[in-house]
């Protein structure tokens, strides 16, 4: 026999017992893996005869030539304890050469000779006629595949003759088991094709959708309707003791089979019709094409009996004029990887089918809703409900999934995901959302996406408005979810019971360029101070106030939030003042879900009468470059007490002294201090007209408040001027501030102060014009934050813990007897930085916060706990300010650049959006 090649591949090497190769060793051929004889019957590469193998300088095993008796597995022996098999290197190319030759066991004619005498005999080959049919006389009379258009049945197939009678005689002849065949074709007919129990229907090729580019003639493979046959269905199914049908019906398979209504201009006609005790049907690569009713569709028959127990798989039903699925009690339902796409109502409309399953799903570019599970689920024990998993929805004119259903089973949502849904005709809006839960069943969500767009061209307008939209709902559990909408990722308009969010939901809202995302805060799981999360707090009630007026504000509600506090919150060194600081960070994210209320409160420390230190100057120049400062003519002086919003004022007494504020809103409300010798001041907003504003001098010291109204809900500027009768003569205008608001939305008023301590805000008595105007009851919130600390702890002597908690509980507790106690709160602890090098007491800020957030219900964000404690840190990350160019990195004690703020606000707006 011949002798095969081995060795010489990079797999053949010689190694010692670490593995490690041997360059050089001698090593024997055996014939087994253990014991066995030797082969010494070996030729070199170059055919001269070796008994043994030699490795070479790297210790690779060469090529060389195996004994003559055709082995094809040797065994090598290196010396290391163990023989390692061989493989003979050209047995793939013995292989090929025997395949390709023509007859290489020498039997092709002996099996050429038996086929031939079997072709056309009974249980032989069967043989083709003139017309590529095979004859009748060799057909079996028992043979359960029919094809329609055998001489046996005579269906065209053409378009143009009407098949109807071929089909439905080949129908009735298959008897149970028995398939009909419909070949390529396009087969016409005027009247439902009736399907017999255990009849497969089964078609060439199913065109699941004819796309772009892609035209009928390309296709010609499916049953179609006439353009007279324009009611009843296509297909029936009956179960029914009508005298036609039986009481009990089954078992049909449609496969691989399209039906299409194209050429039928109106009517009511359906594509599939199942009527009564209709008990397992499978349908499988089947496409339902432009009924002008709808794709598929199940009744009940007179006993009230409905089809059930159904298997779909891989159906399409495409632009039908009504819905594209409705099964109504089709109990054990299962559908697998079906799609309805451009149906002008609903695409999958399901009605009490209990214990169902919908996996891989998907509906796309509907006139109503995507999926809508509806009804009264569940009217026996131990019925279920349905799952939907790993579906998605696309383009619904309205909600891509909604649940209204009642019942007692639970619904499960798994992996769903929505995208561009609520297109509403084109405007988008209409509260629609991507997963409408309305249920009073109860439904678990685990795992589901929602990401807004417009048409595919561009046009129309962003939708959905909501990502999750819970709406008069009961016993929701929520969990993994991405949801970024135009309006509000997730909305709870509070009218829920039992609505449980988990620890892993996002919102989004904007168009689908929009990044501010807003990941959920993992809570304390009890209403003692435990941290959640490092540095971040709050109690399982937190919000119960703040939260449903929150949401309100989305579909025209208010809601207010008061900012209290020094520099580092008014947002020293951002570049912008109103936008760039934390509180702007977070105002622009509620805003952007629940509604913009306006710009909030101006206080006049925004000023250069207010920013006047040295190392403010060019800051000073900055802020005024952008407009957050106010623009001031004349002299004007700082008070000396803090009075009113924000607890700082200016006053001058001279002609020509006036202040200029920009803000946001369509009610502006100007804030002036009143009392002893005033002057009057005139107004002037934009380039409207002036208006005078006369003020009684005497009197004891107050706060007067203007309000303008009716303005558009845009940007503004007013300008504040000094109306006296004898300028320099002590006939004082004192301004505090402005405020821009609109009808509805969010508003966040940040009332904070350079140099603020906690005492600055922790005066409660009425007349001392402070806490009452700071959140209290002359300026409620619906949540007020909290956050003086570093003036304290820097101070000589420094706010000793006990006093700075009796200043902030004093305004706390002012703050909570304005609005009945229904004001939230939360204590925010800035980053102390390097403020303090001196007294070291603001750990004790940290623990009395603790103790008062216990007492008041209020959450807590310790931005000092954060950020390690470290003024490094942070400087690591590019998070201190500078004085010198605001916006950007700087080596600041404790303000902040941009990038610092930012992060800031990203801790804290998840506590305000969960």
């Amino acid at each position: 026999m011949a002798r095969n090649l081995f060795g010489g591949t990079a797999s053949d090497v010689a190694e010692d017992v670490a593995g490690a190769r041997v360059p050089g060793v001698v090593g024997t051929v055996w014939y087994s893996s253990s014991e066995g004889d030797q082969v010494t019957d070996l030729l070199d590469s170059n055919g001269a005869p070796i008994d043994s193998l030699t490795a070479d300088e790297n210790g690779m095993v060469p090529e060389f030539q195996g004994p003559d008796d055709g082995a094809e597995r040797l065994w090598l022996d290196f010396g290391a304890g163990v023989r390692v098999a061989s493989l003979a290197t050209n047995v793939g190319e013995r292989l090929r050469t025997h395949l390709t030759a023509s007859d290489p066991h020498g039997t092709q004619a002996a099996a050429v000779a038996e086929i031939e005498t079997r072709m056309g005999a009974p249980l032989g080959f069967a043989t083709l006629d003139g017309s590529g049919l095979i004859s009748s006389a060799q057909v079996p009379a028992g043979l359960d595949w029919i094809n329609v258009k055998s001489n046996l049945y005579g269906a065209k197939g053409d378009g143009t003759a009407d098949d109807t009678t071929a089909i439905q005689r080949a129908i009735n002849d298959a008897g149970v088991g028995g398939v009909v065949y419909i070949p390529k074709g396009v087969f016409k007919i005027s009247a439902p094709l009736d399907l017999p129990k255990g009849v497969s229907l089964v078609g060439s090729h199913s065109n699941l959708m004819i796309g772009p580019g892609m035209g009928d003639e390309d296709f010609p493979c499916y049953i179609q309707a006439a353009p007279t046959f324009t009611s009843g269905s296509m297909i029936q199914i009956i179960g029914d003791n009508d005298g036609t049908h039986p009481a009990i019906n089954g078992e049909q398979r449609i496969s691989n089979l399209m039906l299409d209504g194209s050429k039928v201009a109106s009517g009511s006609l359906d594509g599939i019709y199942a009527k009564g005790n209709v008990q397992n049907v499978v349908m499988r690569d089947v496409c339902v094409r432009k009924m002008p009713n709808n794709g598929i569709i199940t009744g009940s028959n007179a006993a009230g009996e409905w089809p059930y127990s159904w298997r779909l798989h891989s159906v399409m039903v495409d632009n039908c004029h009504t819905n594209g699925f409705v099964f109504e009690r089709n109990t054990d339902l299962t559908m697998i990887d079906c799609q309805a796409i451009g149906c002008w109502s609903t695409g999958f409309k399901l009605t009490n089918c209990a214990n169902s399953t919908i996996s891989t799903c998907r509906s796309e570019w509907t006139g109503g809703h995507g999926f809508w599970l509806t009804g009264a689920w569940g009217n026996w024990p131990g019925s279920g409900s349905a799952t939907l998993s790993s579906c998605s929805t696309d383009r619904s004119g309205w909600d891509g999934v909604r649940i209204d259903a009642t019942g007692n089973a639970p619904f499960i949502v798994n992996a769903l995901m929505t995208r561009r849904d609520g297109r509403n005709g084109g405007p988008g809006g209409g509260g629609y959302a991507g997963l409408a839960l309305l249920n009073r069943a109860p439904v678990v969500v685990n795992g589901v996406t929602c990401y807004p767009g417009t048409d595919d061209g561009g046009t129309a307008n962003t939708s959905p408005q909501y990502g999750v939209r819970i709406s008069g709902a009961r016993d929701v559990q929520l969990d993994g979810a991405y949801l970024h909408a135009n309006t509000a990722g997730l909305y709870d308009d509070g009218t829920n019971e039992r609505v449980t969010l988990g620890n892993n939901i996002t919102t989004v809202a904007g168009n689908n360029y929009s990044e501010a995302r807003i990941p959920s805060q993992l809570y304390a799981p009890s209403s003692k101070t435990a941290y959640a999360t490092k540095g971040v707090y709050a109690p399982p009630s937190w919000g119960e106030f703040w939260k449903p007026k929150r949401d309100a504000a989305a579909t025209g509600g208010k809601a207010r939030i008061v900012v209290v506090g020094g520099s580092a919150s008014q947002g020293y060194y951002a570049s912008n003042l109103h936008s760039g600081g934390w509180v702007g960070g977070v105002r622009q994210a509620l805003q952007a879900k629940y509604g913009n209320g306006g710009s909030g409160f101006y206080s006049s420390s925004r000023s250069g009468t207010y920013i006047s230190g040295a190392e403010d100057t060019q800051a000073l120049t900055s802020w005024r470059s952008v407009g957050c400062v106010i623009t001031q003519t004349g002299s004007w002086t700082l008070g000396g007490s803090n009075y009113g919003p924000g607890a700082t004022y200016i006053y001058a007494d001279t002609t020509g002294a006036s202040c200029q504020f920009k803000f946001t809103g369509s009610t502006l409300k100007i804030y002036t201090v009143t009392g002893g010798t005033r002057a009057g001041y005139t107004y002037k907003i934009d380039a409207g007209g002036t208006v005078a504003v006369p003020q009684a001098s005497g009197g004891a010291t107050d706060i007067a408040v203007t309000t303008v109204s009716g303005l558009s809900a845009g940007d503004h500027t007013v300008t504040i001027t000094w109306n006296g009768t004898a300028s320099g003569t002590g006939q004082y205008v004192s301004i505090v501030g402005v405020s821009g608001e609109n009808a509805s939305g969010i508003v966040v008023d940040n009332l904070a102060k350079a140099g603020a301590k906690a005492s600055t805000f922790g005066n409660p008595a009425d007349t001392a014009l402070n806490a009452v105007w700071n959140g209290g009851k002359s300026y409620p919130a619906d949540l007020v934050i909290f956050t003086a600390g570093p003036n304290d702890a820097a101070a000589t002597p420094p706010t000793s813990g006990d006093a700075w908690a009796n200043s902030v509980a004093k305004y706390i507790q002012t703050v909570k007897n304005a609005n009945n106690g229904a004001t939230d709160i939360m204590f925010v602890l800035p980053h102390l930085g390097k403020h303090d090098v001196t007294n070291y007491v603001y750990q004790d800020y940290a623990v009395r916060a603790r103790g008062l957030a216990e007492a008041y219900g209020g959450a807590i964000v310790d931005l000092w706990t954060i950020g390690r404690t470290s003024w490094d840190y942070w400087n690591s990350l590019g998070y201190w300010g500078n004085p010198a160019a605001v916006g950007t990195t700087g080596t600041d004690s404790v303000h902040l650049s941009d990038t610092g703020y930012a992060y800031v606000a990203n801790q804290i707006t998840p506590l305000l959006m969960a």
